[in-house]
C-alpha cells in the first residue's frame, strides 16, 4: 500500500529532470470534454497532455483548446487560475497575492504529494467466486467525531445484516439486526462512544462477519478538521476546487470518512472531473479498499484520455 509523504516531496512531470524548480501550483481541474489541455516544461520538451493533480513550477506554460479548461490554484497565495483556449497559453508565475493561511496551504501540499499514477494490485478479486458482497466502506481507518458517525457498506438488496459497535476491550456497545445494506446513522440516544479505538461488524447470512477499524476523535481534532475544511471554504475558489481542496484538507487531518462523502457530493455534481477520482482513489488505498482504489484511478485514466 502506497504512503503519501504530506508537505515534503512533490510529485513533478514524469520527464522532469531532477533539478527541476519547486513547484509553486497544482492542477486541480481538468475538463476534457470536447477539448484539450496540454502542459510544456518550462526546462524544455513538447506540449503533452496534461494530468490530473500535475504540479506545475514557475514557467511552465498551459494550453487549452475546443472546450478545454483547467483550473490551476498556487500554493502560496489564495490565488487561482482558470485557463481556456482565450487566454493560452498561460505561463504560470508566482502570484503577488497575500499568503494563504497554513491549514489551506496543507491542502494545497497535500493534493502535491498525492500519486497520480501509483502502483496497484490486480483485480483479481473481482472474479473471485468466493468474494463476499459485503463491503464496509465507512467508517475505516479514520478519524470521527462522536456525534456524526454514519455505518457504509454494500451488500445484497434483498439481504438484512446485524450490525454491531465493539469496543476496544471486546465489549459489544451496540447491535441492530435486521438492516438493509444503507448508511445507518447512529444515534446519540443509541450509544456514546468517548475518544478511542473501535471496531464494527456486519454480519450477513451466507458471508459470516466482516469488520473494519475506526478511531473517535478528541474534541480538539474535530475543532481542527473543522477549521481546515472551512479555511478552504472561506477562500471560494471554483467548486470543484474546492471540493477536492476540502477533502484534502479532511485527508490531511485522518478525517477519511469525510473527505469521502465530500469527494462523493463532488462527483456526483462533476462526473467528468478526473482529478476527484484520482484523490478519491487515494483516499480508499490508505483505508485498505484497495479494488475501489483501482477503479477510480481506472476512471480518472479514461477521463483524463479524453
Amino acid at each position: 500500500m502506497r504512503t503519501a509523504a504530506l508537505l515534503a516531496a512533490v510529485l513533478l512531470l514524469v520527464a522532469a529532470p531532477a533539478c527541476a524548480a519547486t513547484p509553486i501550483g497544482v492542477v486541480t481541474e481538468l475538463h476534457l470534454k470536447n477539448g484539450q489541455v496540454e502542459v510544456k516544461p518550462a526546462a524544455g520538451g513538447e506540449w503533452e497532455p496534461a494530468k490530473p493533480l500535475l504540479s506545475i513550477s514557475e514557467g511552465d506554460q498551459l494550453r487549452a483548446s475546443g472546450a478545454g479548461r483547467a483550473v490551476l490554484v498556487f500554493a502560496a497565495s489564495q490565488r487561482s487560475a482558470v485557463v481556456t483556449s482565450a487566454n493560452s497559453p498561460f505561463v504560470a508565475a508566482a502570484p503577488a497575492q497575500p499568503s494563504l493561511g497554513e491549514r489551506v496551504m496543507g491542502a494545497v501540499g497535500f493534493l502535491q504529494a498525492t500519486p497520480r499514477e501509483p502502483g496497484r494490485k490486480a483485480l483479481t478479486v473481482r472474479s473471485s467466486r468466493d468474494l463476499s458482497p459485503v463491503v464496509l466502506l465507512a467508517p475505516r481507518e479514520t478519524l470521527v467525531a462522536p456525534e456524526s458517525i454514519s455505518l457504509e457498506w454494500t451488500g445484497t438488496e434483498t439481504a438484512r445484516y446485524t450490525v454491531r459497535v465493539v469496543a476496544g476491550d471486546g465489549r459489544v456497545l451496540f447491535e441492530k439486526k435486521s438492516v438493509e445494506a444503507r448508511p445507518l446513522a447512529l444515534a446519540a440516544g443509541e450509544v456514546r462512544l468517548v475518544p478511542g479505538r473501535y471496531r464494527w461488524e456486519i454480519e450477513g447470512k451466507g458471508h459470516g462477519i466482516q469488520r473494519a477499524a475506526f478511531d473517535v476523535a478528541t474534541p480538539e481534532a474535530v475543532a481542527q478538521a473543522k477549521a481546515a475544511a472551512a479555511a478552504v471554504e472561506a477562500v471560494r475558489y471554483p467548486s470543484a476546487t474546492a471540493a477536492l481542496l476540502k477533502a484534502a484538507a479532511l485527508m490531511r487531518e485522518r478525517f477519511h470518512a469525510d473527505a469521502r462523502r465530500e469527494l462523493l457530493r463532488a462527483i456526483a455534481a462533476n462526473p467528468e472531473e478526473p482529478t476527484l477520482h484520482v484523490l478519491l482513489a487515494d483516499l480508499y488505498d490508505k483505508t485498505g479498499l484497495e479494488n475501489l482504489a483501482a477503479v477510480e484511478q481506472d476512471r480518472a485514466e479514461a477521463l483524463s484520455a479524453r
